[in-house]
């Protein structure tokens, strides 16, 4: 009699995502852009979804045929233990230094792609006469780009090109089918090379880097695109557009506005005189002295931004958001990050989900809503505009000056209450414990509303 021997859909599934690894990675060394590292950090806990449903399916399969095996075999509980480990490791790496990733590149070489070697040549390519103030676009797929201030009406781009190839003979064809050039459109100048004229990087440019030296009219609007690379920006004045992918962003003193799109590498920015956009993505962002308003959209990195004269709105999943010295309105959105707020002048509103809020010397109204998570307020000077605090699980302290004049409505259903000024009573009831009262004259009102965790109004000085 035969016996038929029934196989786990699970070896399936993991041949199948074998498979579409090694695909991914073929296609990312025939120079198709794709990043690997940040899926795998975002989306690895899909593979264990994956497994569990096709174990679901090994389940009534196995049981309507009265095989009785252990659903899963000790080598599979092995391998569970790898991926649960591994997968938690990378994506905590990544929360701690969103560029970990780049320990797979190594200069200018991308250690995914292994085959072939590098060689470098050079160009040099010029205008003259620039129209003053004019828009300047730059188009560079796979390399650094470095834009500073001619010291004429000029554009100047000075090109270093690694191609790899099998030899010196295939790179020196490579190079003479890849040549950057200036063209004057009349409403703009566009520096880009033959192999980005058609608006996306072709499957084998990744094998055609090359990095920029730009020197352009001190007074010049500038678009840059890129894609994987870095780019440094300095000592202009006009608009200034930046579109990065996967590499760093570093802008300073512009008198203009600028704008900033990237998605994996840190952004920084110093001493903009107008207004400052940045959407970002997998990476830190730091800001100092921008004098507009600002705006930050960023999901995976901390966000750090100092002396900003007009107001600044800055939205976060999964990082720390610090802001210090800000002049205008302050208004936050986050959810799983701490927030620390020094020295604002303007209102502040914050929403966050699961970190601590930490605020001093707010001179504004304060409004703040969390979830899970302590948050302490410290005021330098009496409150002048009302504050309204709402929890669930944390504690509130609030610092005031013992001069304060407020009052004040504060509940928690299962917490304590407690106060160090004079006129605020403790009212205890089975259903919640509250302060309520006045202190002073004419003060704004303080609202805070918790369910789990203790209320505290100290005294400062």
């Amino acid at each position: 009699m035969s016996t038929v021997v029934r196989r786990s859909a699970g070896a399936i599934f993991w041949g199948l995502t074998l498979v579409t690894l090694g695909a991914l990675l073929l296609a990312h060394n025939l120079g198709y852009p794709i990043t690997i590292w940040p899926h795998i950090v975002r989306y690895w806990p899909a593979l264990l979804i994956g497994w569990g449903l096709l174990k679901f399916v090994d389940f009534y399969r196995f049981r309507r045929v009265g095989d009785n095996r252990p659903l899963f075999s000790g080598g599979e509980v092995a391998l569970l233990i790898l991926v649960i480990f591994a997968g938690s490791a990378i994506t905590t790496a990544a929360n701690v230094s969103p560029e970990i990733g780049h320990i797979f590149e190594m200069g200018d070489i991308d250690l995914w792609d292994i085959t072939g070697d590098n060689y470098t040549y050079e160009q040099r390519v010029e205008q003259q006469d620039v129209r003053a103030g004019s828009e300047i676009e730059i188009v560079n797929w796979y390399g650094n780009i470095e834009v500073r201030p001619a010291d004429t009406d000029r554009i100047v781009v000075e090109v270093v090109k690694t191609l790899r190839a099998s030899d010196r003979s295939e790179a020196d064809r490579m190079d003479r089918d890849f040549v950057f050039s200036i063209k004057d459109s009349g409403s703009r100048y566009t520096v880009m090379s033959n192999r980005d004229e058609f608006g996306s990087p072709g499957s084998f440019r990744q094998r055609y880097k090359s990095s920029l030296m730009v020197q352009v009219p001190k007074r010049s609007a500038l678009k840059l695109q890129n894609r994987n690379g870095r780019i440094f920006l300095q000592d202009l004045t006009g608009s200034q557009n930046v579109v990065n992918r996967y590499g760093d962003i570093e802008i300073r003193n512009i008198t203009g506005p600028v704008q900033i799109e990237n998605r994996n590498g840190t952004v920084t920015v110093m001493d903009v005189t107008e207004a400052l956009t940045i959407t970002n993505r997998y990476a830190n962002t730091t800001v100092k002295n921008i004098g507009g308003d600002l705006r930050i959209e960023t999901r995976n990195g901390s966000v750090d931004i100092e002396d900003v004269k007009g107001n600044a709105s800055i939205e976060n999943a999964y990082a720390p958001i610090n802001a210090r010295n800000v002049e205008g309105n302050v208004t936050i959105s986050g959810r799983n990050n701490s927030v620390e707020l020094e020295h604002i002048q303007g209102d502040i509103r914050s929403d966050s989900s699961y970190q601590n809020v930490k605020i001093t010397d707010a001179r504004g109204a304060v409004t703040v809503t969390s979830r899970n998570g302590d948050l302490r307020l410290t005021l330098d000077r009496p409150p002048q505009k009302d504050i309204e605090i709402t929890s669930r699980y944390g504690t509130v302290v609030l610092e005031l000056p013992s001069s304060s004049a407020f009052n004040v409505d504060a509940r928690t259903e299962y917490g304590n209450v407690y106060s160090d000024f004079d006129g605020i009573r403790v009212i205890d009831s089975r259903r919640e414990k509250s302060l309520s009262g006045e202190t002073g004259q004419g003060g704004p009102r303080i609202a805070i509303t918790l369910r789990n965790g203790d209320i505290r109004l100290e005294k400062r000085g």
